[in-house]
């Protein structure tokens, strides 16, 4: 699994009065690893939507499992990679370090989406592009 590494800072509003993170900023940390995860294998995403047609890669599901606390000022390192492969979607698992401690052990299940073209306001999955999946695996 090729992987990525997304670095950041626990900033002030990242955590709760006790200097933790709050859990909902992981989920919003794994959205921006996947973001990096692209453009590290050269994918702007603006471009790929316009490429393929596509106007989005939502979350279908998404889980994490909490291993050891990160605070206030904490350097972290969000390690990300696509570990499975679907005809229409991907599994892009995270593992955040704190100090090389691994702290948050996570996946998203993303589908590749487009208008759906006989109902309106509606997405239709559709088979992820062969060159996406290269430059990802």
């Amino acid at each position: 699994m090729k992987t990525s590494i997304y670095r950041l800072t626990v900033e002030w509003g990242d955590a709760d009065p006790a200097r933790i993170v709050f859990y909902p900023k992981y989920f919003t940390w794994f959205d921006a690893a996947t973001r990096h995860m692209f453009t590290s294998a050269g994918l702007k995403v603006p471009d790929i939507y316009d490429q393929h047609g596509v106007i989005g890669m939502p979350i279908a599901e998404a889980n994490a499992r909490f291993l050891a606390p990160s605070k206030f000022a904490d350097e972290l390192e969000v390690h990300s990679g696509v570990s499975e492969w679907s005809d229409r979607y991907f599994v892009v698992s995270h593992r955040i370090y704190n100090a090389g401690v691994l702290s948050v052990d996570g996946y998203e299940r993303r589908v590749w989406a487009a208008p759906h073209p006989e109902k309106p306001g509606r997405l239709k999955a559709l088979p992820v592009p062969d060159e996406i999946r290269a430059r990802l695996s």
